[in-house]
């Protein structure tokens, strides 16, 4: 159904206004219960209101009856005519309005103006936040919404998404009432942008047919005219100049526009304060608004031009720059016009938006400046402007004022539907069209999302999917253990544990929750689950070797002592197949839960191979420093961590730590902004339809109810991680022990430098680690520990290019570089980032033997470019930053002459004799699924899909 744009400019004697005024008020706004019946029965008008633009000595008033409808003009104001000819021929009657003898219908549609661009058009622009949607349907929509929402609230818990949307389905065919809803409506608003490339053609022929043609027109006259006097030569050259004439003269316009833009004094005087008590009277009485304005174009034809250009300039944006619905980024304006009032300089403006005056032109200011901009930049007093579409609405304050200042009371104002937002809107069109096509596991709970929240914006994290560690360590539960478990071959025990498991492992940010189970798989695992070869080879290269192989073992450090021969666990003849960490928010819970997931295993015939309990976390932060954990060697830990956009925490503009999604989460953009590799899965192997499609749009606006195509490998990877698992032992005497005797070698050297009061052992430890105990940076600290709360870290190495404060090869600056190869490039900076990793361990021990260290966990979405390169080339590179010969302290096997600088202000002081302070004991790549993941490895693959094809209708 297409919407009608009702402009009706009726001009009345100016002595009348204030009379006509006082008629409209008594209609209302919001409008009279009489008048909102009328029009709530005939549901055909969104939105209507009747206002006056005053006149004076040199004019008319104008009576303006603006109408946003279904149906064509006609239509609309056949309609009007039946339903409120009572209340507007009184008002017509009190400006002296005679009909003339015509029906009322017949009146106001000669009186109605249509808009456009062109030279002979209205100037003008007309916006449509509800695209193809009827009152009838909006209403009819919203209320499906609540009765559904209803049904939910009756649901069991545990049922899929699709077993839901099943049960709905079923309880509205039943009722004979609501089968309209198993038909799909037109919903645009629920599209996509269109795409930029395919604007290109028709915005030139926008340009064309709206302003160049006359341009063109010359040309070719003059090309046809010279041709026949004087030939195709001599007519090209003519027609070539020409063009280029017109060219010039366009730049010449410019340059005036731009000098007399320089020359423009914005006005800043602020609003009449009674005036804005008139207006605000009148406002935030449901969830919508109206804003009728008038502005005064600037005098002279060229500002009439550019204003054409202006409001052009808005359409093209919303038609080929925008969701259908929104204008720019903009989705709260349900319908507005741009218009000038046939006959005079005054441009109008009518808007019917989404919450409040503040907040609509803060909308205005921070998504939809240019537009704005480029059309009131043509009006006097507007913000001061920048080549005719920057700056000026960007100007806030004086945008805000100058608004009011143009802004006329709107005397009569009707909505149909008083409550419902433009999101609102577009959810409720997304339940109905799911619950007439949606047909997938993936399509279901998209459905399922809409309730209790907006449509999930295109990109957004579906954190409902994604394992919990990828917001957090858990830190909220201070208890914690490791099983490392054993399948049994047989398939489908394998996939029946997993059954067990699947309802307790944790999504999302799970604070608040007594208790977590996080999942890993590695490639054992998954083969015993049923992936078959071909499955598994769309895994990442490292992933598919695992860490024990020798050439990748060799290049992780893995040798010697730390070879994994001599592992406790995950040794390369018996891998370990899955890693379950439990935490829990007291040893109480976390025994239970313990207890419970052994004997899953034992029942199920499969074995817990190792268990590791990790260290208690404390209940409160130290004071004043505000550290909560340490590692075993007595340092802060946890302090340095890449900020996932979009995860959840609040963030700072310009933060340094901010990655992209992508970098943790399989099926969102990287850094770089593609897609991570991800495993799949044949189509024919996922019956149910679990699965999305490989390669799905991650910024596609949802939700989606397109099946995939038939032959599509199906998604196994999306929402999921990789997990690296190392157990880390650390000699936390020995490396004590080191500190001391190097403090008294250097001591006796007679090299040791000026200190002060700082122990130099703890000195030499603070240089190897590159910050104090307490986590305070040596960059910023470099006289002793901060001893404040919380540790710095927004600090970059441009603050010390030579290592002077913290050494260049020190374990903070070798794992996570920063700028330090190019002090002060954000390029370098983004180079770096690229290659972080989402630390998720905690420590472990001492057990009764002494033994502590710590269980090193991290998330990535590539193993070789994140934890593999860190480890690899900067933490194991001996030329790390031009140094010789050196490798990270704690890090690998050492050679025993293995060395350490740190620079003073006398020279090098090399630290010699490093020893094996860490040792490796046991590690592993795991496969963090996401929910649907889980749920089709555990499902049979003989089941059939859930749907009903009785209640689809």
């Amino acid at each position: 159904m297409s919407h009608a744009f009702v402009t009706v400019a009726i001009p009345f004697e100016a002595a009348r206004t204030t009379a006509v005024e006082t008629r409209l008020a008594e209609l209302g706004n919001p409008a009279s219960d009489t008048i909102r019946d009328k029009l709530d029965e005939a549901a055909f008008v969104h939105f209507m209101s009747l206002w006056v633009v005053a006149g004076g000595v040199e004019g008319p008033s104008h009576l303006i009856i603006e109408v946003n409808a279904d149906g064509t003009v006609g239509d609309v104001t056949r309609k009007l005519a039946a339903t409120m000819d009572a209340a507007l021929t009184g008002v017509l009657g009190e400006a002296g309005v005679s009909l003339g003898g015509q029906d009322l219908a017949t009146f106001l549609e000669r009186h109605h103006q249509g808009v456009g661009q062109g030279w002979f058009e209205t100037p003008g622009v007309n916006f449509d936040g509800t695209p193809g949607l009827t009152v009838s349907q909006i209403r009819q929509e919203a209320d499906l919404a609540r009765r559904v929402a209803d049904m939910l609230d009756e649901t069991e818990k545990g049922r899929t998404a699709l077993e839901v949307l099943t049960g709905v389905r079923d309880r509205l065919w039943n009722d004979e009432s609501s089968k309209w809803a198993f038909t799909a409506a037109p919903a645009p608003s629920l599209d996509p942008m269109p795409s930029s490339s395919g604007a290109v053609l028709p915005i030139l022929m926008s340009v064309a047919s709206h302003f160049l043609w006359p341009v063109l027109v010359l040309a070719v006259l003059v090309l046809v005219v010279v041709w026949a006097l004087g030939g195709f030569a001599l007519a090209a050259w003519v027609t070539v100049l020409v063009l280029v004439a017109a060219v010039v003269g366009m730049g010449l316009i410019y340059r005036g526009l731009r000098r007399a833009e320089e020359a423009d004094i914005p006005e800043d005087i602020p609003p009449s304060p009674e005036r804005v008590a008139a207006y605000m009277q009148r406002e935030g009485h449901s969830g919508q608004s109206h804003l009728a304005a008038v502005s005064t174009v600037k005098p002279g034809r060229l500002r009439h031009l550019t204003l054409r250009l202006g409001l052009w300039f808005a359409g093209i944006l919303a038609v080929h720059f925008s969701r259908p619905g929104f204008l720019g980024s903009t989705g709260v304006i349900h319908f507005a016009r741009w218009i000038v009032l046939p006959g005079t300089d005054k441009l109008l403006f009518m808007s019917n938006y989404d919450g409040v005056w503040e907040s609509y032109l803060e909308d205005f200011i921070e998504k939809a400046s240019e537009g704005v901009t480029g059309i009131w930049s043509n009006t006097v007093g507007f913000p001061k402007t920048e080549k005719l579409l920057f700056k000026g609405a960007r100007d806030g304050d004086r945008l805000r004022r100058w608004t009011r200042r143009q802004q006329r009371v709107t005397w009569f104002w009707y909505t149909a539907y008083p409550d419902l937002t433009l999101n609102r809107i577009r959810v409720n069109a997304a339940i109905r069209k799911g619950i007439a096509v949606a047909g997938t596991e993936a399509e279901a709970a998209d459905w399922l999302s809409c309730f209790g929240s907006e449509v999930r914006p295109a990109g957004q994290l579906a954190t409902r999917e994604i394992p919990t560690l990828v917001f957090g360590g858990l830190g909220h539960l201070r208890y914690s253990t490791c099983l490392l478990v054993e399948l049994a071959a047989d398939r489908e025990a394998a996939r029946a544990w997993l059954a067990d498991l699947a309802p307790e492992i944790a999504y999302g940010d799970t604070r608040g929750a007594s208790e977590a189970t996080v999942l890993g798989l590695s490639t054992t695992a998954l083969v015993k689950l049923g992936l078959d070869r071909n499955d598994m080879e769309t895994f990442p290269l490292p992933f598919q070797h695992g860490s024990t192989v020798p050439w990748r073992a060799s290049a992780l450090g893995d040798t010697g002592r730390n070879d994994p021969k001599t592992w406790a666990w995950g040794k390369p003849d018996r891998p370990i197949d899955a890693i379950l960490v439990l935490y829990g928010k007291d040893q109480k819970t976390l025994t239970a839960l313990a207890r419970k997931r052994r004997k899953a295993a034992k029942d199920g015939g499969h074995a817990v191979v190792r268990e590791l309990k990790l260290a208690t976390l404390p209940e409160k932060k130290e004071e004043p420093t505000g550290v909560r954990v340490r590692e075993p060697f007595g340092f802060a830990d946890g302090i340095s961590q890449p900020r996932i956009r979009g995860a959840g925490r609040v963030r700072e503009a310009g933060d340094i730590h901010e990655v992209e999604p992508g970098e943790f989460v399989i099926g969102y953009p990287d850094n770089l902004g593609y897609l991570p590799s991800s495993p799949s899965v044949a189509a024919a192997s996922d019956p149910q339809d679990i699965l999305p499609a490989l390669g799905a749009d991650p910024f596609a606006q949802r939700p989606r109810f397109a099946p995939p195509p038939a032959n599509a490998r199906r998604d196994l990877g999306q929402n999921g991680s990789f997990l690296v698992v190392r157990q880390l032992e650390q000699d936390r005497d020995g490396f004590e022990a080191f500190l001391q005797e190097a403090a008294a070698k250097l001591s006796a050297s007679g090299r040791a430098p000026d200190i002060g009061d700082i122990d130099l052992a703890e000195w030499i430890g603070a240089k190897m680690v590159g910050r104090w105990k307490d986590g305070s940076s040596l960059v910023r600290n470099p006289g002793g520990a901060a001893k404040r709360s919380p540790p710095d870290n927004d600090f970059l190495w441009n603050e010390d290019p030579t290592g002077a404060r913290c050494p260049l090869g020190s374990h903070i600056r070798r794992v996570n570089p920063r700028d330090t190869f190019e002090p002060g490039s954000a390029a370098q900076l983004a180079i770096s980032n690229r290659h972080r990793i989402l630390r998720v361990g905690r420590p472990y021990g001492p057990d009764s033997a002494g033994r502590q260290g710590l269980l090193f966990m991290c998330l990535n979405t590539d193993i070789d470019r994140q934890f593999g390169f860190v480890q690899q080339t900067w933490a194991l590179a001996p030329s790390f930053h031009g140094l010789e010969a050196e490798v990270d302290p704690f890090v690998g096997e050492s050679d025993k002459r293995g060395c350490f600088t740190i620079p003073t202000e006398d020279g090098p002081v090399r630290i010699q004799g490093l020893k094996d302070f860490v040792t490796v004991k046991g590690s592993a790549y795991f496969f963090l699924p996401g929910r649907r993941a889980v749920r089709y490895l555990s499902a049979s693959p003989a089941a059939e899909p859930a749907m009903d094809e009785t209640a689809t209708g």
